[in-house]
């Protein structure tokens, strides 16, 4: 059954941009599922008159271990990951996709007239998940936001579940939520994801001594259930395409759990979003 709230959703408007840039932070599990997608997507994009492009970074390279569980074969072993998927995407397609073999500083995002860019957070520790949430800072410079932030994750310990959070600000109100405050018809900002899931920005060290595990233990904690990457691949690529493609969006969160098949959705209503707002 769909939660009452989604009746009382408010589709979610981006506004109007000349062209858009994804910029996929972390090419390992997750994020070398969700490139194929987004290959796809930035190509209907493009083709429904509207320029897109993507940046692919990832300091790492592909080894042995990686393969089960990541989009890579046995023939790329050794080499950078993100140059790996952007040049095979790029060339696959014809399109518009760059590499940085390093690690993500915020400096890379730079926002621009008439662009729309949407970082995509396909990485596992909180170091990284900071220095993609300063990316939205730049937002209040503009009444309409101009940074978006899709963070990607799933539960580790082998089990079978993940979720995906979209958002814009890290000060919801109910002045900057909606194009309206009294009569709202559509929502110009959601809540980041690490307002709506503050241990996203934990480092993952910390959280593990705090809790005291063995060394084992901690090993069998960061263990990925063997297909969670390419379920958490769907639900992402699926809430993009509802962003900037359709523009039908009405959600900024879903958690799901492939083992009992159950899955559920955070919708975009006045009743939900007033829970994120800051307090003044």
């Amino acid at each position: 059954m769909i939660d009452s709230e989604y009746s009382q959703a408010l589709p979610v408007i981006v506004g109007d941009y000349r062209y858009v840039e994804f910029v996929l932070v972390g090419c390992g599990g997750t994020g070398g599922f969700l490139s194929p997608s987004l290959a796809r997507l930035i190509l209907a994009l493009n083709q429904g008159g509207k320029r897109a492009f993507a940046t692919f970074v990832d300091p790492d390279s592909i080894e042995a271990k990686n393969i089960p569980r990541q989009n890579f074969v046995q023939a790329e072993m050794g080499f950078n990951k993100a140059q790996v998927l952007a040049r095979r995407y790029s060339l696959a397609y014809g399109l518009e996709i760059r590499a940085i073999a390093s690690s993500f500083e915020v400096e890379m995002v730079k926002p621009e007239w008439g662009k729309l860019t949407v970082v995509i957070g396909a990485v596992d520790n909180g170091a990284a998940r900071t220095e993609i949430a300063k990316t939205l800072d730049v937002n209040q410079n503009y009444q309409v936001p101009k940074v978006w932030w899709l963070d990607c994750g799933n539960q580790g310990n082998g089990i079978p579940a993940g979720q995906v959070l979209l958002g814009s600000t890290h000060s919801l109100t109910l002045q900057n939520a909606f194009n309206h405050p009294d009569t709202p018809n559509f929502c110009i900002n959601l809540p980041s994801p690490s307002v709506v899931a503050p241990t996203l920005l934990t480092p993952e060290k910390e959280a593990l001594q705090s809790s005291h595990l063995s060394c084992a233990e901690m090993a069998r904690l960061n263990q990925q259930a063997l297909f969670i990457n390419q379920r958490v691949a769907a639900e992402a690529i699926e809430m993009l395409a509802q962003l900037t493609l359709s523009r039908g969006l009405k959600r900024f969160a879903t958690y799901f759990h492939a083992g009992v098949g159950s899955s559920r959705s955070v919708y975009s209503s006045p009743n939900t979003l007033v829970n994120f707002f800051k307090e003044s």
